[in-house]
């Protein structure tokens, strides 16, 4: 058996391989260095106002690149992404926010925030995901009784949601 191996960046179809030469059968190939990759906010500042954040990246290849080469590659590919974004308009982004717009926003941040970081006991979590509840937000929407009427959810995991809900992010069910 003969081979003809190429290097290529992302996943191809078979169908879309280009000159196949003769006696050879084209395959799906997925082409894909990095094998796991991390990320960490850290946040430091010397007083309330002042709050600095870094980026921490982990990144594990499987020897082709290096680490370095990869994000500097990701780096490459978003800004010709991003950089062919025109922005015509500025006019409509600048507005004055109330402060009940502002207190909104801020509860908002909640947004972003996955039930994961609960930590909550496998059964209750599965139970959640089953109900389609992704987010803080989400579960926000319910009261206690609600969780119960999902299937397989009982009072002690209702329980253990709403302590966990309390003790982390200082919210309560409705």
């Amino acid at each position: 058996m003969e081979f003809l191996i190429k290097a290529g960046e992302g996943y191809l179809v078979s169908n879309e391989v280009s000159q196949v030469p003769e006696g050879f059968l084209a395959i799906d190939a997925v082409y894909m260095p990095v094998t796991k990759v991390n990320f960490f906010i850290e946040t430091s500042g010397n007083n309330i106002s002042t709050a600095l954040e870094s980026l921490i990246l982990e990144v594990y290849t499987n020897g082709s690149i290096t680490p370095t080469e990869a994000v500097s590659s990701a780096a490459d590919i978003l800004q010709t992404i991003f950089g062919s974004l025109k922005i015509t308009d500025l006019s409509h982004s600048s507005k004055t926010i109330s402060d009940d717009e502002l207190t909104k926003e801020q509860d908002d941040g909640l947004d972003n925030i996955m039930i994961e970081e609960l930590e909550l006991s496998v059964r209750a979590f599965n139970c959640l995901k089953r109900a389609n509840i992704h987010t803080l937000p989400d579960l926000l929407r319910y009261s206690q009784e609600d969780l119960l009427e999902f299937k397989n959810f009982g009072q002690k995991s209702a329980d253990e949601v709403c302590l966990s809900l309390e003790r982390k992010f200082g919210k309560t069910l409705s």
